[in-house]
């Protein structure tokens, strides 16, 4: 069986390492090609000895605009037909497009005589008009849809393709505590022993909450002065066409822990390929997302045997039980979310207890050969 994955860009984020472990696990009965833009995902698929052909890419967003919207169209119309010529090339039975987004090129291309489309839904698209539209047209056009988590399978409308939950898988080789000594990862951060450590991981926008964990922080030295806050991420996402202002709130972020006077306790990371290193010098993660389809990052500091603290919002919340792997809270509310904090810094057998339940859970939720082994069975339907 041949399948062609497209996905609508080069840039590396949750959806694209999603999709590397995926292809990681895959069983010698697929054979796949990718189309994509060239970038940092084109280079890891290359060293993985997964073939890549570029098509071009879109920056589309779920708004309307009276420029953006006729560009991002033009853009996807002409992905598509790259897209479609791509998969007569290679013969191939299917295309899984891995976001919804790739979605568009992908049934673009089936409107142009290309084989069927399973549409991987990783994202909780906000409400609207051509939001309501795009999720229309991939419910009645797909083969299939996949999705991260019930909570971006719910936003889905009726329609005629199948919607079925499949959770990210994560790479558990890497993400495993026994490989990485926390001692030393901590003198590669600059961290004392003794320092209580909490860290949110992702990329740089608004609704990921990094903001909201710098007041976080705030709060939690009032009680644990010795508390500092790792960032690691960056504002990838910035073309005018996306819903925030990425490159804006990058700057405000910087600026804020001077502004609440405690700025020699948060550290920006930048962009890093070692979070497992990261996760290993952490107490507590923090994921403050105002909603998170999936939080692929909650899986990854459980896996690493760590309490995490999540947003009640969104995907987190089916994965992480309250009390048990961690916490969940309703996001916004930093002053709640510090007390959990707090009470987690100052009791070590707790976080113990948490941190190997989420080991555990871990295991269960993202295996990445179940989840492989689950794409394989959609792929053999929609193929016949």
């Amino acid at each position: 069986m041949k399948v062609l994955v497209v996905n609508q860009t080069g840039q590396m984020s949750g959806a694209e390492r999603s999709l590397l472990t995926l292809l990681d696990s895959l069983s010698d009965a697929v054979s796949v090609v990718v189309a994509a833009p060239g970038g940092d995902l084109a280079q890891a698929l290359a060293a993985r000895g997964v073939r890549v052909r570029t098509i071009p890419g879109t920056d589309a967003s779920f708004r309307m605009h009276p420029i953006h919207t006729p560009v991002a169209l033009a853009e996807l119309a002409i992905a598509a037909r790259a897209t479609a010529a791509v998969a007569r090339a290679e013969r191939v039975d299917l295309v899984h497009a891995n976001t919804t987004r790739a979605g568009l090129i992908a049934l673009g291309a089936r409107r142009l005589g290309g084989p069927p489309v399973l549409v991987h839904i990783r994202d909780w698209v906000p409400p609207s008009r051509i939001a309501r539209l795009v999720l229309s047209i991939v419910r009645r056009e797909a083969a299939g849809v996949v999705a991260n988590s019930r909570f971006a399978a719910d936003q889905m409308p009726a329609g005629r393709a199948p919607v079925e939950v499949v959770a990210n898988p994560v790479d558990l080789r890497a993400f495993d505590p026994s490989r990485v000594d926390r001692r030393a990862a901590r003198a590669r951060l600059g961290i004392a022993p003794d320092d209580d450590v909490l860290a949110v991981i992702g990329q740089l926008t608004p609704w990921k909450g990094q903001a909201e964990a710098v007041h976080i922080l705030a709060a939690v030295r009032r009680e644990r002065p010795t508390a500092r806050l790792l960032i690691a991420g960056s504002a990838k996402f910035a073309a005018t066409s996306t819903s925030f202002d990425n490159r804006a709130y990058d700057r405000d972020l910087r600026s804020l822990p001077a502004r609440l006077g405690i700025a020699e306790a948060v550290r920006f990371l930048g962009e890093r390929e070692d979070v497992a290193d990261v996760l290993a010098a952490v107490d507590v993660l923090l994921v403050p997302s105002w909603r998170e389809a999936f939080g692929r990052v909650a899986v990854e500091g459980m896996a690493m045997g760590l309490p995490v603290v999540v947003t009640a919002v969104g995907g987190p919340a089916e994965v992480v039980r309250d009390g048990v792997e961690g916490r969940v809270l309703q996001p916004r509310e930093p002053d709640r979310w510090a007390a959990a904090v707090v009470g987690l810094l100052a009791d070590p057998s707790e976080r113990a207890r948490m941190g190997e339940a989420g080991w555990e859970r871990a295991r269960v939720v993202s295996d990445p050969t179940v989840h492989a082994a689950a794409i394989e069975t959609i792929y053999r339907r929609i193929a016949g």
